[in-house]
């Protein structure tokens, strides 16, 4: 489940009159967490906000907006509410009507609850309209959303409403859900672990000596890791390698580089439901450096994925080895890693077996764009491109 961040801001927040028919939304086994005041605040805001939503997406002009987060070949998937509300970025220009009636829809449930300062809220505290997969996923002439917020108290199911000719009724969103009908999500500003980039050493070697680049091709994974809130997967990949002491003779095994690579959720899906037409069949380009140094005397290295959540905490452990040069013997180690979320595998990589199956698979072993399919565990698998730099 997501941590939900935000800022607590004040707006109270009062049940509007909304009538709609309802569809059972018993929510069966879906673990759920007591919420504080200002997370109540926030579910209540939310769900206010997909209210409104719902009601305007019955515009056409609104809805017709909306195709630029639902297209198969779509650059974003997100629409922050503060982007949407600020006239000056150029995002709301693309989202006029959606603005002018979701303003409106703010303004008429003043009355009936003080809404008035419902927009001001989403903005303030990150929230986000999102869509998590497209209309391409659903059958043909599908042209309608069903609007659910977040229900902050789990990340597997809510109440949502949709429109039945003209009747709005509630309905159960979830993964099963969101496979028969399009979906709109309200969400909460997501969690952040403080990852901002890629943090690679370049330890330049004698002159003379290859200096060698893997990279991380493309990645695949076949598993949502947690509920249809949980948004984008937040995937982390570490690297772990052998360091030796040049003074003391020891050699030790650290993990460093983490590379953080949202997976969109479409992909995940495409990849569980095995899509080929879809979301190129859940292969999503990366194309990051993981080892800007791969050396010849490290003799193997080691590679831990797992989906960033700060409710898992979890530890690994992996061995690599280091061979100082060819007369001397390889000193393998452990070591181990400590990491917040769902576990998606460690793999370790002798240099040798590395080199010699990359573009060249052993028997069993499957391809992708001529470069040998790797695997941290049956649910995650990528490619890694290499090449010798000097």
């Amino acid at each position: 489940m997501k941590k939900l961040i935000f800022v607590i801001a004040i707006c109270l927040s009062v049940t509007g009159c909304d009538k709609y028919d309802s569809i059972p939304t018993d929510q069966g086994q879906t673990g759920k967490r007591l919420l504080t005041g200002s997370e109540m605040i926030l579910k209540q805001n939310l769900d206010q906000a997909a209210k409104i939503v719902a009601d305007i997406i019955q515009d056409d002009a609104v809805m017709s907006e909306l195709t630029l987060l639902s297209e198969e070949n779509r650059t974003f998937y997100s629409l922050p509410f503060k982007d949407l509300l600020d006239e000056a970025k150029g995002v709301s220009g693309s989202f006029r009507n959606l603005r002018e009636k979701f303003l409106e829809g703010c303004s008429a449930g003043e009355s009936k609850g003080g809404w008035g300062d419902l927009a001001s809220y989403l903005a303030k505290n990150d929230c986000y309209i999102y869509c998590p997969y497209p209309v391409s996923f659903y059958p043909k002439g599908t042209s309608s959303f069903t609007v659910a917020a977040h229900p902050v108290d789990n990340d597997a199911e809510n109440v949502g409403y949709r429109f039945d000719g003209r009747k709005k009724i509630e309905v159960k969103v979830n993964e099963a859900y969101a496979d028969k009908y399009m979906v709109l999500l309200i969400m909460p500003k997501d969690e952040d672990d403080g990852l901002k980039g890629i943090d690679i050493k370049d330890n330049q070697g004698t002159k003379g000596d290859p200096i060698n680049e893997v990279k991380i091709g493309k990645i695949r994974c076949a598993d949502y890791c947690g509920g249809l809130f949980e948004g984008e997967l937040e995937l982390r990949l570490s690297r772990g390698y052998p360091e030796f002491n040049m003074t003391t003779g020891a050699t030790t095994g650290k993990f460093t580089t983490v590379i953080p690579v949202d997976y969109p959720r479409s992909y995940a899906k495409a990849a569980i439901k095995d899509y080929t037409e879809h979301s190129s069949g859940g292969w999503y380009t990366v194309n990051m450096p993981w080892d800007t140094n791969w050396r010849v005397e490290k003799i193997q290295q080691c590679i831990l994925v797992y989906e960033y959540d700060t409710v898992k905490e979890s530890t690994a452990n992996a061995s690599v080895g280091y061979k100082k040069d060819s007369l001397s013997s390889t000193v393998t180690v452990t070591m181990k890693a400590s990491y917040s979320g769902d576990f998606l595998g460690l793999a370790e990589w002798d240099r040798d077996w590395f080199y010699r199956t990359n573009t060249s698979p052993a028997p069993g072993d499957d391809m992708k764009d001529g470069l040998t399919i790797r695997k941290t565990c049956p649910n995650f698998l990528l490619t890694t491109p290499a090449r010798t730099i000097y």
